[in-house]
C-alpha cells in the first residue's frame, strides 16, 4: 500500500490533524507514506506512483484528481467542515466571489472518496457522493508537541485557543472578564499574531482593555508543531461556539484537545460538542449568556473541580486516540484497494486456450 498525502509545505491545523499527524502514524506502523505539495512536477508530468491519493478540500486539483483516477489511483478527499460558509465567515465575500462553494462540490463528485468528521457533516456530503467514511479528529499523545506538562502559575487561568475565524464566537465571552471581580484568575488569549482578528480578540477578553495584566495577558503565536503546547499555559479552556448550521458540522476538536491534556473546559452546548457533555461531571455547559459567568464564579469557587472534569474529560475522549481512529483509517485504506483490485482483476479478464 502506497500513500500519497497532498499538503503544501505551509499547513496549519487542518493539514496537520486531518493529514500529516494521522499518515505520520500509519507510517510508524509500516504504512508507505508520500507526503508532497501537489501531483506534477516541474514540467508538468504527473509525478506520483501511489495506490492512494489523500487531499484536504483547501488544496483541490482538478486535473490531478483526472489523471489520478485516469491511472487507476484512488482518490480520497477530506473535509473539516461545512462547504456552504456562514454569511459572517471571515472567508464567506471570498467564497462568493471566487465560487469555492460550486468548485468545491465538483471536486467532492470527481473524487472517489470522501472522508469527513462526523457523522452531521458525513449526511450532508453523502447529497452530494455515496462513498463517504466518517474518520474523527484524533489526537497523537506519543507525538513531541504534546507533552503534557502544566507551566505552575498563582492564578487560575482561563484560556481561549481559536482561529482566525470565531470573531463572532468569541463575542459570547464579551463582558465576562469584567464581572467576575475577583483576583484569584486571568484570562489569556492564545497565539496573538498581531493581525485585527486577534486585536479584537484580546479588545474582548479584556473588556475592551479595561482589565490591567492581572486579569488579562496573551502569548505570541506559534507554529502548528508547537500549538498543542499552550495547553500547558491555561487551566480552564474556553470554548464558545454560536449555534448555527455551520457551526454545527464542525468537529470536537477543541474538546478533544482539552480532554487529552486533561483540562477542565467551558463550553457552549451546541453541535459538535453537545454530545460529549455531561454538565459539572466532564464540563460546565453553558446554555444561557450569563452561564460563561456562573461557570468561571464556579471553578474558582471549586478549585478542587478544575483536575476532576479535567480527568473526566480525558476518560470522554480515549475513542479520539490516534490509534483507535486509525484503526477505522486503515481499514477504510485496505477495503477500498481490495474493492479496487477486484473490480481491476474483473474488468481485465483472462484468456483461456481450448486444444483445437
Amino acid at each position: 500500500m502506497k500513500i500519497f498525502v497532498v499538503l503544501p509545505s505551509k499547513f496549519a491545523g487542518c493539514g496537520f490533524y486531518r493529514q500529516y499527524q494521522p499518515h505520520n502514524h500509519l507510517a510508524k506502523q509500516g504504512i508507505d507514506v508520500l507526503i508532497g505539495p501537489g501531483l506534477f512536477k516541474e514540467d508538468d508530468t504527473f509525478g506520483v506512483d501511489a495506490d492512494i491519493i489523500h487531499m484536504h478540500k483547501q488544496y483541490p486539483d482538478d486535473a490531478g484528481i483526472a489523471e489520478a483516477r485516469k491511472r487507476g489511483i484512488i482518490t480520497v478527499m477530506d473535509f473539516d467542515d461545512w462547504w456552504h460558509l456562514d454569511t459572517e465567515h471571515l472567508f464567506y465575500k471570498r467564497y462568493q466571489e471566487h465560487d469555492v462553494t460550486d468548485k468545491l462540490i465538483l471536486m467532492m463528485r470527481s473524487v472517489d472518496y470522501l472522508t469527513v468528521t462526523t457523522e452531521l457533516l458525513a449526511a450532508e456530503a453523502r447529497k452530494i457522493n455515496p462513498n463517504v467514511v466518517v474518520l474523527p479528529n484524533a489526537m497523537d499523545m506519543n507525538y513531541d508537541g504534546c507533552n503534557v506538562k502544566r507551566v505552575k502559575e498563582e492564578k487560575i487561568i482561563f484560556g481561549y485557543l481559536g482561529g482566525h475565524c470565531h470573531t463572532k464566537d468569541l463575542e459570547l465571552l464579551r463582558g465576562v472578564n469584567n464581572r467576575l471581580n475577583r483576583n484569584d484568575y486571568k484570562f489569556r488569549l492564545m497565539g496573538v499574531d498581531g493581525s485585527e482578528v486577534y486585536n479584537h480578540y484580546a479588545n474582548i477578553l479584556s473588556d475592551s482593555g479595561r482589565m490591567d495584566k492581572t486579569h488579562f495577558d496573551w502569548m505570541g503565536k506559534a507554529d502548528i508543531w508547537h500549538y498543542p503546547q499552550f495547553y500547558n499555559y491555561l487551566d480552564v479552556s474556553l470554548v464558545p461556539l454560536v449555534d448555527n448550521k455551520f457551526n454545527s458540522m464542525k468537529s470536537e476538536l477543541k474538546l478533544i484537545e482539552a480532554g487529552f491534556f486533561s483540562k477542565a473546559v467551558i463550553c457552549s452546548n451546541v453541535e459538535p460538542y453537545r454530545g460529549l457533555l455531561r454538565h459539572k461531571e466532564n464540563a460546565f455547559v453553558v446554555n444561557k449568556p450569563q452561564d460563561w459567568v456562573k461557570g468561571c464564579k464556579w471553578y474558582l469557587d471549586n478549585p478542587e473541580a478544575i483536575k476532576d472534569m479535567g480527568e473526566a474529560l480525558n476518560e470522554t475522549v480515549q475513542p479520539f486516540s490516534i490509534d483507535r481512529v486509525n484503526e477505522k483509517r486503515l481499514k477504510f485504506y485496505k477495503d477500498v484497494l481490495k474493492k479496487r483490485n477486484t473490480n481491476s482483476s474483473q474488468r481485465s479478464g483472462r484468456l483461456q486456450v481450448v486444444d483445437g
